[in-house]
């Protein structure tokens, strides 16, 4: 290396801006030029002492490529050349090496232009060196590629890269195991070894014209062939193996579109190759195995083959089509009910008698085109159907499904076992109705499905004085009788959807999926009664039953089967211990209830306490236009739980004495509401609700009378109602009481109609004026038509009795003028008025317009 700047040195650097060399004389910047004639070299000395204590002679080219790796070197002399058709002086060029010569292998990049000029002597370069650390030697191109290369040294795809002469330039591991080479044997390959030189390659025409064509058209090819080791080995060991590949040469190109690099990647397909000559020596064995197959073993072909980068529809519909069986055993020929193979080869899925073909082969494609245990239906040509188990996989050779290879079993006997089996499972033996765990399975799947407005109903039955008929008339004729009632409860089922179910010994349930409200469900529990109430004929015994029913509702009271047949159980034994024939579910029936406990408590300290307070809705007269009245509805404010639902209460309070200290309190609060009414010159009613166990209570007449002269207001404006139910409770002790309550001048009127069980025997009898139609009849009224039709004659019914009719639920103004065509004589509503506290109804009295005062 030159370490004089003397002009007189003969030494001396060859001729170069000195000026330029002395503003880059620092340590990781350098200038140089070179003679690629003469091979004269010329590095500024600074660079390379930073880079190393004992800096080395470079005076000629040959110094500086004795410190580089066989491929830098190659690529320094492409960059670099000595080649007198290359004259671009305006090129700028550039190469990345690694000084492997040197401690610590530093890489510097070497950029420079091919010189010009009549003062220009040889073939001359002359530019800069810069460090790797520099801020000039960012990553270029080359040196990008050169990174590239080394991402693959660890992959395990052999792969090697060349440049746009076919030269490899790197080669990784995986290359060198394959080939067997040794790490210095595959650099010795680098800068020498080409790949449109290779001995085999020159042999065949084929192969070489496509190789050429990825270097010289810039073409991607995928090519597979094989490969003799003896062309680059001697060892008898090695040279005589032969590789069989797959190789992928795609071009890298420079930003002008140029192909500057070609990466080679192989497959190693020796074993695939061994495997199929393996497979070709077994074809004998292979078909003695299909015609001894216990299972029917098939294959499909594609014709023609169904690419599978199309859409999944546009796949089933071309596997559909273009599906042939080609091959097949005896056990799929018996499966198809055919008499030779010729029958059947050639035929399409289409024609197969799966039921289902179209679903099998989405899930195949799905599935990435492999089934294994899939069960499919086939029917005969008398409809018949029979079950299949199939396990098959799909043959994908360059992007097309090609075939598919699969089994099928006949799994008939099996299927019809297991279907045997589950019927057994859910259904009870004695009576054939669902058991307890379909009818949990039907409602599971009734509250998965059901909408947000749905409302379901289980029924739990329970039959009256079984014992006694099986202990006197023995357990046949018990079962016998159980048998019967199955049929009895389905008939009654014969119009509303649902499940009937015996659920052990004489306990039966029936589940309605979908009911309009609660009071259907109470009425069709009637109608269970009353079937079971007719005589059974137990081979010439006759004799009749009775049952108690309980009933839960669901969303409503319950969200899960299991709380809904805990409800229903409750209700039902509520009923049978108070001989109801039936019962709603109500936490007051619960023993276990917090909530009725806490309630239970707190009442009476409510109505001592006055926390109580009484709401009024308004009556009006359709005919008329105005309001004659009130309707006292009792609200509960509590000072720690907040407002309590009258539902919550009031039940709870009817099974308590606290019920005739609530009915009191309120009688009493609307009678003196009234008389301050009738004091400000207003002509209003009131009217007050009373329970069952008011209506069975003898001292009602005698408060009623009490409180009336207490206050001084008329018998006529108090207006008692009742319900069909509580009624019924006690037919007898409930008419002498009304009867009572009548003679005092009191106006009767049975509320909720419609909704109960009473018998018109009965309603012909009370002592009543009025009939209040139920709200779940009115507000639907003008969407169905059913409704109004219950509406409409529930208003003749009362009009031919001598009746008055209310309408409850009057929400709209078309609702009442519908109304007031069909005859209804009074009404009550939201459209009208709301439940409202006595100040509010004083306010609503002056601004609603319906008061007209007589004059």
């Amino acid at each position: 290396m030159q370490h004089s700047s003397s002009p007189s040195d003969p030494a001396s650097p060859l001729p170069a801006d000195l000026a330029i060399e002395n503003a880059l004389d620092a340590s990781s910047i350098a200038s140089w030029n070179m003679d690629v004639i003469s091979g004269d070299l010329h590095i500024s000395p600074e660079l390379i002492e930073s880079l190393t204590e004992s800096a080395p002679e470079l005076a000629q080219l040959s110094d500086l490529l004795s410190l580089l790796p066989k491929a830098d070197k190659y690529l320094f002399l492409q960059s670099f050349n000595a080649d007198p058709q290359d004259q671009d002086t305006q090129r700028l060029r550039s190469c990345d090496v690694r000084l492997v010569g040197i401690a610590g292998e530093p890489r510097v990049r070497f950029v420079g232009r091919l010189q010009s000029g009549s003062d220009v002597v040889g073939r001359r370069f002359e530019g800069m060196v810069i460090s790797a650390h520099h801020w000039l030697a960012s990553p270029s191109d080359e040196y990008a590629l050169q990174f590239l290369s080394g991402l693959f040294a660890e992959s395990p795809i052999p792969s090697v890269i060349t440049d746009k002469h076919g030269i490899v330039l790197h080669m990784n591991q995986a290359m060198e195991r394959l080939f067997h080479l040794s790490h210095r044997q595959a650099e010795s390959a680098a800068g020498f070894y080409s790949i449109l030189r290779d001995k085999r390659v020159c042999s065949d025409p084929d192969l070489y014209a496509a190789i050429r064509a990825v270097y010289f058209d810039g073409a991607i090819r995928t090519l597979e062939m094989n490969y003799s080791l003896g062309n680059i080995h001697r060892s008898r060991f090695i040279s005589d193996k032969n590789l069989y590949f797959r190789a992928s040469f795609l071009p890298i190109r420079d930003r002008q579109g140029n192909t500057e690099r070609v990466l080679v990647q192989l497959q190693d397909l020796s074993r695939e190759k061994s495997a199929r000559d393996a497979l070709q020596e077994s074809e004998a064995s292979y078909k003695a195995f299909i015609t001894n197959s216990s299972e029917a073993i098939w294959c499909y072909d594609m014709q023609p083959p169904v690419a599978v980068n199309l859409e999944l529809e546009a796949q089933v519909k071309k596997i559909a089509q273009s599906a042939r069986l080609v091959e097949a055993n005896k056990v799929l020929l018996n499966m198809l009910g055919a008499n030779s193979l010729d029958d059947i080869l050639g035929m399409g899925l289409m024609e197969s008698g799966s039921t289902n073909y179209v679903f099998d082969i989405h899930f195949f494609v799905n599935n990435q085109y492999e089934m294994i245990d899939h069960d499919i239906v086939r029917q005969d040509h008398r409809g018949k159907n029979y079950y299949f188990q199939i396990c098959c996989t799909g043959i994908v050779e360059d992007g097309f499904l090609k075939r598919v290879w699969g089994t099928t079993k006949d799994i008939t006997a099996r299927k019809r076992y297991e279907d045997k089996l589950r019927y057994q499972s859910f259904h009870d033996s004695l009576t054939a109705l669902p058991n307890r765990e379909k009818l949990y399975a039907d409602m599971e799947e009734c509250f998965a499905q059901r909408s947000a407005d749905q409302i379901s109903a289980l029924l739990l039955i329970d039959l009256d004085r079984f014992k006694e008929i099986n202990d006197t008339l023995g357990h046949n004729v018990g079962d016998h009788l159980l048998q019967l009632i199955g049929p009895r409860l389905a008939n009654e089922m014969s119009e509303v959807p649902g499940t009937v179910a015996r659920l052990g010994g004489d306990e039966f349930a029936v589940f309605l999926p979908r009911i309009r409200s609660t009071h259907q469900a109470v009425v069709f529990g009637h109608r269970l009664l009353d079937a079971l109430a007719q005589e059974f004929d137990l081979d010439g015994f006759t004799t009749q039953i009775s049952a108690s029913i309980g009933i839960a509702i669901s969303p409503q009271q319950a969200q899960d089967h299991h709380a809904l047949m805990r409800y229903a159980d409750i209700a039902m034994y509520y009923a049978k211990g108070q001989m109801l024939g039936l019962s709603i579910y109500s936490p007051e029936y619960d023993p276990h209830s917090t909530k009725r406990l806490a309630i239970v408590s707190e009442l009476g300290r409510a109505i001592r306490e006055n926390q109580l307070c009484l709401y009024y809705q308004p009556k009006v007269l359709l005919d008329e236009q105005r309001c004659y009245g009130f309707e006292a509805l009792i609200r509960w404010i509590h000072p720690e739980l907040g407002f309590v639902p009258p539902a919550d209460f009031i039940p709870i309070a009817e099974l308590t004495s606290l019920i005739h200290q609530l009915t009191a309190w309120v009688l009493e609060k609307a009678i003196e509401q009234c008389r301050r009414w009738q004091d400000q010159g207003m002509s209003l009613s009131i009217a007050v609700n009373l329970s069952a166990r008011n209506l069975m209570d003898d001292n009602i007449p005698k408060l009623v009378e009490r409180l009336l002269a207490k206050y001084k207001l008329p018998a006529s404006r108090l207006e008692l109602e009742i319900t069909e139910s509580s009624i019924m409770t006690d037919p007898t002790r409930a008419l002498r009481n009304l009867d009572a309550l009548h003679e005092l001048g009191v106006h009767l009127a049975i509320d909720d109609f419609g909704t109960g069980y009473s018998s018109l025997a009965y309603l012909k009898r009370l002592p009543v004026q009025t009939l209040k139609i139920d709200n779940s009849f009115v507000r639907n009224m003008l969407e169905d038509l059913q409704d109004e039709l219950i509406v409409n004659s529930t208003i003749h019914l009362a009009h031919n009795l001598g009746l008055t009719v209310v309408a409850e639920g009057v929400e709209n103004e078309a609702l009442l003028a519908r109304l007031s065509e069909m005859g209804c004589d009074e009404a009550q509503g939201y459209f009208i008025g709301r439940p409202m506290a006595v100040i509010n109804a004083d306010e609503w009295i002056v601004e609603s317009g319906w008061i007209k005062q007589p004059s």
